[in-house]
């Protein structure tokens, strides 16, 4: 028996965006653990196919909500649906749903195979058609071939291959990964997480991603939800949060960035500056309200000035040389600011004084 391939090639099928199959509906939905609010008030939608991921540091909630998706964890008010049916008070064994846990959780004395058709096997499936298709999912994330061998005897991502197999086997509405790279260095998570994006395109399942790492999140997501103290954030396409943050805590946790303090003002055609000091400095795509305020400095909108007369006076207090980037830092009138050059054959030495100036098209006001 071999997986449904109208659920693994969502590239042959003509998915509906109202298609609510494997749609995510959180409907002001509160989780209280004694007087501490994890997830307060939360509304959220996640359409079918979607790669969504809950980002935030710790604590901020993103965990509890993701759990609260598995049946883990149950809403202590709202309510939330799944494929357009309220799954509230439904435990985990009711819900279409597969997770892949940070720790991979495989049984250690069962075979790759064996592992993966383990829930197919819970769930009544004979041996046979149960083995055919863990063989399949294996197939799909690369691992052919080894299903005769023991988790002990995998590498850290081909376990947390194992892990993926394991939960897309069952066909599930939705599959929820919290934290799957955590536990691999940083060169494997690149490939890995490359691997995910890949498969769950493949597939076409809703799938909801939960992580603290902003370069992850940014690199696999159709959409990113931050998530702060129980609460949403922002919610948008990575390029959304990058260039459009809502707020200081969005700009520093998507990207990097310096945020100096300001005031916003109203430029004669309409559109805002940021003063500082006795320098001011236009933010055209800005809409921030007049008043104090934070400006965000990309280290792209940074760059030195090759005129002595033209832009900030500066001084470069350090400089990084990390092969193929130099990362500066520099002091300037408006506050110390950090700047990352890509000529690495060009490395300025400590104490250089040097002119900067700032790209209005690449600052923002929050």
């Amino acid at each position: 028996m071999k997986l449904d391939t109208n659920w693994q090639a969502t590239e042959q099928t003509n998915i509906s965006l109202n298609d609510v199959r494997g749609s995510i509906v959180f409907k002001d939905v509160v989780k209280k653990y004694g007087a501490v609010h994890a997830v307060d008030g939360v509304d959220l939608e996640i359409e079918h196919g979607e790669l969504v991921t809950l980002l935030g540091p710790s604590g901020c909630g993103k965990t509890t909500t993701l759990r609260m998706i598995a049946g883990l964890e149950l809403p202590s008010t709202g309510t939330i649906s799944i494929g357009g049916t309220d799954v509230s008070r439904l435990p985990a064994t009711y819900r279409n749903v597969s997770m892949v846990f940070q720790s991979y959780a495989l049984f250690p004395h069962l075979t790759v195979l064996d592992n993966v058709a383990y829930g197919l096997r819970m769930s009544g499936t004979k041996i046979s058609q149960a083995r055919e298709k863990a063989e399949d999912a294996l197939s799909m994330v690369g691992l052919a071939g080894f299903g005769a061998r023991l988790p002990s005897e995998l590498s850290g991502g081909q376990q947390q291959r194992v892990a993926l197999a394991r939960a897309i086997v069952l066909e599930p509405e939705v599959l929820l990964l919290d934290e799957p790279l955590s536990n691999l260095d940083a060169k494997l998570r690149r490939y890995v997480r490359e691997e995910i994006r890949a498969l769950q395109q493949r597939i076409g399942v809703t799938t909801v991603y939960v992580t603290h790492d902003q370069e992850e999140a940014m690199a696999v997501s159709d959409r990113i939800i931050v998530m702060e103290q129980g609460r949403i954030a922002q919610a948008g396409s990575p390029a959304d949060l990058y260039h459009s943050p809502k707020s200081a805590f969005i700009a520093s946790f998507i990207g990097e960035a310096n945020l100096i303090p300001c005031v916003a003002a109203i430029a004669a055609d309409g559109s805002r500056i940021a003063e500082i000091s006795n320098y001011t400095f236009a933010v055209p795509k800005s809409e921030v309200s007049p008043g104090e305020a934070t400006l965000v400095i990309r280290p792209a909108a940074i760059s030195f000035s090759a005129n002595a007369d033209e832009g900030i006076p500066s001084m470069i207090t350090s400089a990084a040389f990390l092969g193929d980037r130099v990362l500066y830092s520099i002091e300037t009138p408006i506050g110390r600011l950090f700047y990352v050059e890509y000529t690495a054959s060009i490395r300025h030495p400590d104490r250089t004084e040097v002119n900067i100036t700032l790209d209005p098209a690449k600052l923002h006001l929050v």
